[in-house]
């Protein structure tokens, strides 16, 4: 079975329908923002649905470790099923593009990494992400009041002023949202480098963006990545967000993009209703056509 790795911070009413259709054909595995505003008995009732293990545990600051952790948690307790096959790392306001059937059938027997995969030394003005000590899982740098921006951005820097360069080897980077064999899993979290490195990035800034790149480099891992994470979103309309919240208007490009998921997607909106639809397939909802 295919399991759902989700981290979600807003909106249970949404989280609830999207987790009763996804759990119709996989395993979901969601961590609750803890400084949101889903309560401990609505994450329990969460738990309680048919096919999916629910928890409240850490503050997730943005940029801070405790993201990473969460979905490293949320991992290990898929890999805790034995019927798990592949993990499939999305947000709350991620929803698959194809048919259950279909995503299936792509994934049937496929030992392959889909994540994107960049070289740091290409862009080096993400150097002070992890040369630098950042301390948001401290430090809420989306504090309204500014006075969490101001503290993160002063000892920023005050290390480029004194010269503070980490140690902290991390040739590669790429987004969190990935999707990997059972295998691919265990190796990430258990092989004694990447337990190392896991701790290593506690004072990353938007750690998850290098964790899961660097814990496959360097072993046979590494020529099983695609390069491609199989996710549809849109960048360069600022306008609508960043990455920007899909319409209805976006089908056809998502149709056309041969990816499985998109993000981002309100729940309840007619891009998720045509969404929904399709991955429960023709036969429940009246046929809807997949990508």
């Amino acid at each position: 079975m295919h399991a759902m790795i989700i981290t979600a911070y807003q909106d249970y009413e949404g989280l609830r329908r999207a987790l009763a259709a996804l759990a119709k054909r996989a395993l979901c595995f969601v961590h609750v923002d803890a400084k949101c505003a889903v309560t401990d008995e609505q994450t329990a009732q969460l738990e309680a649905m048919d096919n999916v293990r629910a928890i409240r545990r850490y503050k997730v600051n943005w940029g801070s470790v405790h993201h990473l952790h969460a979905l490293c948690d949320l991992c290990r307790m898929a890999l805790s099923d034995e019927r798990v096959t592949h993990l499939h790392l999305i947000s709350a306001q991620d929803f698959p593009c194809v048919s259950a059937d279909e995503f299936e059938r792509f994934f049937d027997g496929d030992d392959r990494i889909h994540m994107q995969m960049i070289r740091t030394a290409d862009y080096p003005e993400l150097a002070h992400r992890y040369e630098h000590f950042h301390f948001m899982h401290w430090v809420n740098y989306r504090d309204m009041s500014e006075r969490g921006q101001n503290i993160v951005g002063r000892i920023d820097r005050w290390q480029e002023m004194l010269h503070i360069r980490r140690k902290l080897s991390v040739p590669y980077k790429g987004l969190v949202w990935l999707s990997m064999p059972r295998a691919a899993a265990e190796h990430a979290l258990t092989a004694p480098q990447n337990v190392k490195l896991l701790r290593r990035l506690t004072f990353t800034y938007i750690p998850e963006e290098f964790f899961f790149q660097n814990a496959f480099a360097g072993t046979p891992w590494e020529g099983k990545i695609t390069g491609n994470e199989l996710r549809f979103s849109i960048w360069d309309e600022p306008h609508r967000g960043t990455p920007a919240l899909l319409d209805e208007h976006d089908l056809a490009r998502v149709g056309e993009s041969g990816c499985l998921f998109c993000r981002k997607v309100k729940t309840g909106s007619a891009l998720y209703e045509a969404l929904e639809a399709r991955w429960l397939g023709a036969a429940a909802t009246g046929g809807e056509k997949s990508c």
